[in-house]
């Protein structure tokens, strides 16, 4: 496929599917978003984060990822952006439960809605993402064959792992969103510590 042997597309499929199926923020923000918005509407962040995946792809083939991770203040620009805007998604969250007039909490949903922009800024701006693409592609790049075809197999099977896993995790939220809903407060608390955790994670990345 490609200039890719079958078995070397298997195991890249299957490291693809772990990675995405391992929690992150930008799983996290789908998990959230079909939990209070169902599938539909969670499909903009999902789009958003596949397109911040192919932007880093694009970055990581030119060398502009390498050069990133090289350049300190290149690297701490895009940490900070990521770690802070992390954190205030994870504050954005929690903030409401300190407010103990429901009525307050539910105008506030609303203004929680996951959006293509926070996928984009999930992915691009997330340290993580340009160290996993950077090791994870040119090790399956062979020298002898086209480099664009290869490039571009690798990130659309990537991408296509992780649209299928996020819209499985968005499915099966449906199914136990009437739970869930019911405990919105506690899947706050627990889904904003988490953002906020991710965040000092992300700041604290050397």
């Amino acid at each position: 496929m490609f200039g890719l042997g079958s078995d070397t597309v298997l195991y890249y499929i299957a490291i693809c599917l772990i990675a995405a199926g391992t929690p992150g923020p930008g799983t996290l923000a789908v998990l959230n978003s079909a939990l209070l918005f169902g599938v539909r509407r969670t499909l903009p962040v999902m789009f958003g984060i596949l397109f911040g995946m192919g932007v880093v792809s694009v970055a990581t083939v030119t060398g502009l990822s390498a050069l990133i991770l090289h350049s300190e203040l290149a690297f701490m620009v895009i940490k900070y952006i990521g770690g802070l805007y992390i954190g205030y998604l994870g504050v954005r969250i929690l903030w409401p439960l300190f407010n103990s007039k429901q009525e307050a909490m539910k105008s506030q949903k609303s203004e929680r809605k996951m959006t293509f922009v926070t996928g984009v800024i999930l992915s691009i701006f997330n340290p993580k993402t340009l160290m996993f693409f950077t090791a994870l592609l040119p090790a399956f790049i062979h020298q002898h064959s086209s480099l664009v075809s290869q490039t571009f197999t690798l990130t659309l099977i990537l991408l296509l792992c992780t649209f299928a896993v996020h819209l499985a995790y968005s499915k099966l939220c449906t199914y136990v969103s009437d739970f869930f809903v019911r405990h919105m407060r506690w899947v706050d608390a627990i889904t904003g510590l988490m953002f906020v955790c991710f965040s000092i994670v992300v700041l604290w990345l050397s």
